[in-house]
């Protein structure tokens, strides 16, 4: 049963020197990127867009490097250590990568553009692995550079795609992919400060079977609600939807596959959904809409 004791303190002491330092450095500058883009496009389909490329990458940085083990980071920000590198993995897709990409899709850079930054960001790699705040399993940085072209021209593709009268598989696509990042934000910081943990047998690791079965949770939650949204269901049916994922939180809760620290994580992952919803209905208008956005 979860209770009510003060958040245990994570973080590392004097994060702000150190392997940190550069981790941070890069998030305030993709930061600074994504609001200089917002304010000079002010398209809620780049929005769409952004929440959308957040989540592929993402889901491949889990992929690649949770379960597959490619690489690690050492930010140093946590105090555990495996949550440390699944923090790195975090700030360097959700941010680093995806805001890169939102700019060179929302003012239409060239591909030789796309060539600079992807290059830029193989010799941030070689520097993080000079400086010790990175390490390699069996990727290569080659990987990287041919990876990020694909994700940038998905970025472009994705973006024409939404801005007239998408397909409906695009539109739900799109969809699934916001709702996914969108748990994910709201999940994240309870996760990192070991407030709640899944049970599910993939790994030894607590940590890495936690962040497992949390990445599939997070995507049947996030086709859930965009497919009911899509098809603008009954409003009964998407007031149903946040109280029947939330009596499967408390069977999961029963089971022992769920179990929370404190009573307040419970609520936040039950009302998690009422949030997604929402932003879901408001962002399927939006990807209806027929309206292009001038240039």
């Amino acid at each position: 049963m979860p209770h009510s004791h003060p958040i245990p303190y994570m973080l590392r002491e004097n994060i702000l020197t150190g392997n940190a330092l550069w981790f941070l450095l890069l998030g305030g500058l993709s930061l600074l990127l994504i609001a200089y883009t917002f304010w000079r496009k002010r398209d809620p389909k780049l929005l769409a867009l952004y929440l959308g490329l957040g989540a592929i990458a993402g889901y491949f940085e889990n992929v690649v490097c949770i379960w597959l083990e490619s690489y690690e980071y050492y930010p140093h920000i946590l105090k555990d250590p495996y949550l440390d590198i699944v923090l790195g993995t975090y700030l360097s897709q959700v941010y680093y990568v995806t805001s890169v990409a939102l700019f060179i899709t929302a003012f239409h850079l060239r591909f030789r553009w796309a060539l600079v930054f992807a290059g830029m960001f193989v010799g941030i790699e070689y520097g993080f692995l000079a400086l010790g705040i990175y390490k390699l399993n069996w990727w290569h940085p080659g990987y990287t550079f041919i990876g990020l072209l694909l994700f940038f021209w998905i970025s472009n593709k994705w973006y024409r795609l939404i801005q007239i009268e998408s397909s409906r598989f695009v539109r739900w696509f799109t969809l699934v992919g916001i709702n996914y990042i969108l748990y994910g934000n709201v999940t994240v910081l309870p996760f990192f400060n070991h407030n709640y943990r899944f049970v599910g047998g993939f790994f030894e690791l607590p940590e890495r079977d936690t962040v497992t079965v949390l990445i599939i949770f997070m995507l049947v939650r996030g086709v859930i609600v965009a497919t009911v949204c899509f098809y603008r269901l009954h409003w009964a049916i998407l007031a149903s939807v946040p109280i029947a994922i939330g009596a499967g939180i408390l069977v999961l809760t029963h089971a022992h596959i769920l179990t929370f620290k404190y009573e307040w994580c419970l609520w936040l992952f039950t009302s998690a959904d009422t949030i997604v919803l929402i932003c879901c209905f408001f962002f399927n208008r939006i990807l209806s809409s027929r309206h292009r956005h001038p240039h």
